[in-house]
């Protein structure tokens, strides 16, 4: 016993699962059009969002080269204003050794205040003692009378002149402010001098002021700031150089020094030193055009030759870079310019919202359109009058589906009802009447069925129901039902019908059981009609 209501329960729940699975069927064919046009406009903005993402990077990527051509620019005109500090520099010297005896002069007062901290001499070595200097002089040369007369030309490094020249320039420097440490490196006098004040007890620039002979060796102190063979010739031939990234034994951090001879009657008295610092890089390639964009911007600079690098600049926030801009910037140097991706993000919000709005609106409407057709769809296979569907639900698709519910031998039986004597109440008590009976009818036969079955009105007053897992018997008790639903609904007792079922064997049509269901209505039709007589 318990074995048999395991096998009964067993085949209601496979059987419940088999209808779900039909009716999940049907539901996800009738969404799969409004599936292919939602894949089809979410292709399309999709599309034209990335079209409009990728113009919009690749306008970054053509600013970064921006960035690079701007800050080399920015670069130049610094070592223009280098060049530039040399030439004066030079003309100052010459003035000065035309000075005669009026220059030994005021070597000789200078030299009263010389200064000394252990073994090293010099102006403002502690605090600023001489007020024409604005930097430091420092030096091993006890000869003081010797440098000191080279003093009063020390002041042009100072000087700025060379910042309105800019506008004669084909650099596109716009005018940034830069703070650059300079020094000036006498070989004839054997001494520095860096254009601002430093406290000699912190720090001495010993890895200038060694001396060979009582003459600093250039070839020595060049290495100590990573400027190669080849560069130190030239240099020592009178042109301009750049080093490679050195770490700065001052300030502590990498750099890059621009070197520049400065002559006098022809021979090279000294070098005129402008460092590039992490502030001075970033000043140079700054984008106050767009704030935003440096805030989500990386910059380094990479020496080709050691590996070294200079960061001078890191973004407030980092994710993932979506720009990665390199550029050489010399044959020592690569600019690397990265830009993360959230600055695309904040920057092209607008353009995210744009894209999930109209994607949003497309969708919205093509329901709303799907909708419409939907319900017009249901309305073309719905019975105005009772509700039931009418015969254009007798589809090829429905008779796929019954056909594969009977070969699961699942019982399927068709029904076939007619009202009796229709045309009497039309002929005695008005069409009205007559459409009442049919809609009693329809109703009945509505409210005595499943969802899983099919109630249809074939025509005036012609029903076909399609019953799902229902032998003959279990057909009997839904004309039952609707036999009580009719007491209940039609007082007046306006409504009779006959009804005729046939269940569905292997290799029936719908076609087929449907004209058997017929042929046995007319059979109950007219056995009614001699009981009368």
């Amino acid at each position: 016993m318990l074995r048999v209501k395991f096998l009964r329960s067993l085949r209601c729940y496979t059987l419940r699962n088999f209808l779900g699975g039909i009716t999940g069927e049907l539901s996800i064919l009738s969404q799969r059009k409004y599936i292919s046009a939602a894949i089809i406009i979410i292709a399309c903005t999709t599309s034209i969002f990335a079209a409009l993402v990728l113009h919009e990077v690749r306008n970054l990527q053509n600013y970064m080269g921006y960035i690079a051509e701007n800050g080399k620019s920015a670069l130049f005109h610094e070592e223009f204003i280098n060049q530039d500090i040399a030439f004066r520099l030079s003309r100052a010297f010459s003035k000065q050794a035309d000075s005669g005896s009026y220059g030994e002069e005021k070597a000789k007062l200078l030299c009263q205040h010389i200064e000394t901290v252990g073994a090293i001499f010099g102006f403002n070595l502690v605090a600023r003692t001489i007020v024409n200097l604005e930097g430091t002089l420092q030096t091993r040369n006890k000869a003081c009378e010797a440098w000191s007369r080279d003093v009063p030309a020390l002041p042009v490094i100072n000087e700025m002149e060379t910042a309105a020249s800019s506008k004669y320039s084909f650099s596109n420097y716009t005018g940034y402010e830069f703070n650059n440490t300079r020094y000036y490196i006498d070989l004839a006098h054997n001494y520095i001098y860096i254009n601002h004040l430093v406290n000699t007890f912190d720090y001495a620039f010993n890895n200038w002021l060694v001396a060979d002979d009582n003459r600093i060796n250039i070839v020595h102190s060049a290495h100590t700031i990573t400027i190669d063979d080849n560069a130190l010739e030239d240099l020592i031939q009178g042109e301009n150089i750049v080093t490679h990234i050195y770490n700065d034994g001052y300030t502590k951090q990498n750099i890059i020094s621009m070197i520049t001879p400065v002559f006098l009657d022809g021979k090279i008295k000294g070098l005129l030193i402008t460092d590039i610092t992490v502030h001075d890089l970033a000043t140079s390639f700054i984008t106050p055009d767009r704030p935003l964009l440096w805030k989500f911007l990386s910059l380094y600079v990479t020496d080709n030759t050691t590996g070294g690098n200079i960061i001078f600049h890191k973004p407030i926030l980092k994710s993932r870079d979506i720009i990665n801009y390199k550029d050489d910037m010399t044959q020592y140097y690569t600019l690397h310019a990265k830009l993360d991706a959230i600055y695309v993000v904040m920057a092209n919000i607008w353009l995210v919202v744009l894209y999930v709005l109209a994607t949003w609106l497309m969708l919205r409407y093509a329901r709303q359109q799907f909708n419409r057709q939907r319900s017009l769809s249901r309305d073309n296979i719905t019975d105005a009058m009772t509700g039931l569907y009418n015969r254009k639900v007798i589809t090829p698709e429905l008779e796929q589906i019954i056909r594969s519910i009977v070969e699961r031998n699942i019982p399927v039986t068709a029904v076939a009802i007619d009202s009796d004597g229709l045309k009497r109440i039309n002929d005695t008590l008005g069409h009205h009447m007559g459409d009442r009976a049919i809609q009693f009818l329809g109703l009945a036969l509505a409210q005595s069925i499943r969802k899983s079955d099919y109630g249809i009105r074939l025509g005036g007053d012609e029903f076909a129901l399609i019953l799902i897992d229902s032998n003959l018997a279990k057909t009997r008790d839904v004309i039952a039902r609707v036999q009580e639903q009719l007491l209940s609904i039609d007082p007046e007792k306006l409504v009779s019908f006959s009804w005729g079922g046939y269940q569905l064997q292997r290799g029936d049509t719908l076609e087929t059981a449907m004209h058997k269901a017929d042929e046995l209505l007319y059979q109950h039709k007219r056995s009614k009609y001699e009981e009368r007589r």
